[in-house]
Parts: structure tokens; C-alpha cells; sequence
């Protein structure tokens, strides 16, 4: 008996690892001086997909990846997928590069690595 309850807690002790992460992406730091505030307007709206690595679960991985996408400043819209490991999102490229909109995913967590990204036209 002591068997399956040690197992299911280990279990549980790993699922809990693997999906810990931060829910607070580190600031995507974007060039302007301090006199000037950024609009909130897109002014280039550009759509990019990329896929991630690292991910163990959509409610927890992809879902807080998901969240960190959209609460940063310069993306419009950003939808993880778990199953095809891919987000798709549109961004602003007058405010963020490709570059800073990875870093989002990169500072989520230290599991999650973006393989390649695609500017959509």
C-alpha cells in the first residue's frame, strides 16, 4: 500500500518541476528616452509564429507562456499551442523586434527554448 501512494507522490513531485515557472516574464527592455512615452498604437502590426520547446503541459507551460505573451507591451494577440508546440501572435515592429518577443518565452522559464520563429506575411 505504501508503494502507490509513494509513487503517486513522486509523481506529482515531478509534474510540479517540470512546470514550474516564472509567471512573470523579466522586462522585454525596448530603446526610448525617458521624455518620450511609448503609444500603445500599433503603428506596424506584424503577425511572426515560433515554435517552443521545453514544454511538459498546456496548463501550465504553455498557458503561463501564453500570458506573458499578451500582458507585454508591443503584442497585440498570442496563442500557445501545447500539442503543436507552436505560438502564433502579432506584435508591434515598431516597438519590439523578433528578437525581444523571444526573449519573453526565453525569460518565462529556464526549460523553454524557441527553435526558430517565422515573420508572416
Amino acid at each position: 500500500m505504501k508503494k502507490p501512494l509513494n509513487l503517486l507522490l513522486l509523481i506529482g513531485l515531478v509534474v510540479f518541476a517540470a512546470c514550474k515557472n516564472n509567471t512573470s516574464p523579466k522586462t522585454v527592455t525596448v530603446a526610448s528616452s525617458a521624455a518620450k512615452t511609448i503609444e500603445t498604437s500599433f503603428q506596424k502590426a506584424q503577425p511572426m509564429t515560433m515554435s517552443i520547446e521545453g514544454m511538459v503541459c498546456a496548463m501550465g507551460c504553455a498557458a503561463v507562456i501564453e500570458k506573458n505573451l499578451n500582458k507585454t507591451a508591443g503584442i497585440k494577440e498570442a496563442q500557445v499551442d501545447f500539442e503543436t508546440k507552436k505560438a502564433t501572435l502579432i506584435f508591434d515592429a515598431a516597438l519590439l523586434s523578433p528578437k525581444e518577443v523571444t526573449q519573453v518565452v526565453l525569460n518565462t522559464g529556464d526549460a523553454y527554448t524557441v527553435t526558430d520563429f517565422k515573420l508572416l506575411d
